[in-house]
């Protein structure tokens, strides 16, 4: 198996197969860390099983059996990996239509699984794959779900998180992630940074300052932003209590620019049967 990623918080990613990579659990650690690891990996499970083969969903086949480590999770594999290294490595040459196709797809990959009773709970760009040109959305390792009486335990990692919030198990909580993944679709930026995502030890310095901005209620200038108005919907006014709301809001924008904003609503539609 040739491995594509380590970084994740529960587990690391290999290349099984054409198109298929095998999430594997951490096997070390202290006995707290791993039964996290454990509940992550059967919360995840449980959740993609619930919401079944859906475009915006990330492709679940069921557990892998791995010799002498814990069963992982069989997924489809993206072919542009997620969507904040895709930004990083080229934002000036993605146009807005694929852009605005992205914003109106992550909305609607979050709506899905609102609808489903699911609360993502780490909403974010890293989370979120591109595949042909597609948004699909993984990681549901930390999401929380009152029907089937699961919870992942995690609240999401700055800027994504809004810290005027102190209940985590309503959707609003993903509400204000969507905002920041528009804003940082549109931007090419996270907010109150320039260039690509804080890596390693600027990271926890970046999450600081952001953290204590959001919480006295300052956010990037909007202004000339597109979906700003819908951005501040979700981050600054908080007036959007589900994704299925941005979604509508997200039609109605490009309904009204027209012209190819049309031909990209309908290309996500298309996209989304």
């Amino acid at each position: 198996m040739e491995m594509i990623s380590n970084k994740g918080r529960t587990s690391m990613v290999y290349r099984v197969g054409k198109g298929l990579v095998c999430k594997i659990p951490y096997n070390q650690g202290s006995n707290q860390f791993l039964a996290e690891v454990d509940n992550a990996f059967a919360v995840e499970s449980r959740l993609l099983e619930k919401l079944g083969n859906h475009p915006r969903i990330v492709p679940y086949y069921g557990p892998y059996m791995t010799k002498g480590d814990k069963d992982g999770l069989l997924l489809g594999e993206a072919d542009c990996g997620d969507l904040q290294s895709h930004i990083d490595r080229g934002d000036m040459d993605i146009d807005n239509g694929i852009k605005t196709k992205w914003c109106l797809q992550a909305a609607e990959s979050l709506s899905y699984t609102h609808e489903n009773g699911i609360i993502h709970s780490d909403f974010s760009t890293t989370n979120i794959l591109v595949h042909q040109g597609n948004i699909i959305l993984a990681d549901f390792g930390g999401s929380r779900c009152p029907e089937l009486h699961l919870d992942g335990n995690l609240i999401p990692d700055d800027p994504f998180r809004d810290p005027q919030l102190t209940e985590f198990g309503t959707p609003k909580v993903d509400v204000f992630s969507l905002g920041v993944v528009i804003y940082v679709i549109m931007t090419g930026h996270y907010p109150f940074h320039q260039g690509p995502a804080p890596q390693n030890e600027e990271r926890f310095t970046y999450g600081d300052s952001v953290r204590l901005r959001f919480s006295r209620g300052e956010f990037p200038d909007l202004c000339g932003v597109p979906f700003g108005d819908i951005i501040a919907g979700c981050c600054c006014e908080r007036r959007f209590e589900t994704a299925k709301e941005v979604v509508v809001a997200l039609r109605k924008a490009c309904a009204a620019d027209g012209g190819g904003f049309h031909d990209v609503v309908e290309d996500a539609k298309c996209n989304a049967l």
